[in-house]
This record gives structure tokens, sequence and C-alpha cells, in this order.
């Protein structure tokens, strides 16, 4: 008995639909309190604070709760440190240890 191929690939396609729609959590930082968030983009090089969502919502007890959210992108490494060059070296370590070419990335 053969299966008509409209059917095949209909179902092929909509397998890889199902595929796309998946989500994975690559990770989290837990925010140290007096360090600044740093992202460092490795297509253009350039090192910046992170932008931050702040919203306050009020709790059950009539207190605010305040929440953070940093915007992440992509081709981005995050790092925390109390300032640039601190943040700067903590990237190249964090490069060093991945197996990047530092030499085309900091020249």
């Amino acid at each position: 008995m053969k299966l008509d191929p409209k059917l095949e690939t209909f179902e092929r396609r909509e397998v890889v639909a199902q595929r796309q729609l998946r989500y994975r959590l690559l990770g989290s930082i837990r925010r140290i309190a007096g360090l600044h968030l740093w992202e460092y983009d490795l297509t253009t090089g350039e090192l910046a604070e992170t932008d931050l969502e702040r919203r306050v919502e009020v709790g059950l007890d009539a207190r605010p709760v305040f929440h953070t959210k940093a915007v992440w992108k992509e081709l981005c490494i995050y790092v925390q440190a109390t300032n640039r060059d601190n943040a700067m070296k903590k990237v190249r370590k964090a490069l060093r240890k991945s197996g990047y070419d530092l030499t085309k990335l900091f020249n």
C-alpha cells in the first residue's frame, strides 16, 4: 500500500514548522548589586551598557514589586563589571575560553 505523495509533503512541512516554533533557553544571569551589565557586539566590536526595561507592579499586600529585564540582542556577549575596562577584560577572557581568534576582534 503506497501513500499519496501530497500527504507526505504536507506532513513533512508540518513537522518542520513545529521545529521552528520551539525556543531554547541559552542561559540567565543573576544580577549582582553594584555591577553594571555590559554587552559586547561581536559584529561591530562595540562595548556598551545594556538597555534595561523596568516596570513596577502592585503586589497583593499593596506594596510595589520591581521587575528589571535586560534587552537581549543576537551575537552579543553579556558580562557584569564595575566599569568599562573590567568589562573588556571579562569579554577577552570569555572569548579566549571559547576559542575565538582575538587578533581579528581587537585590532
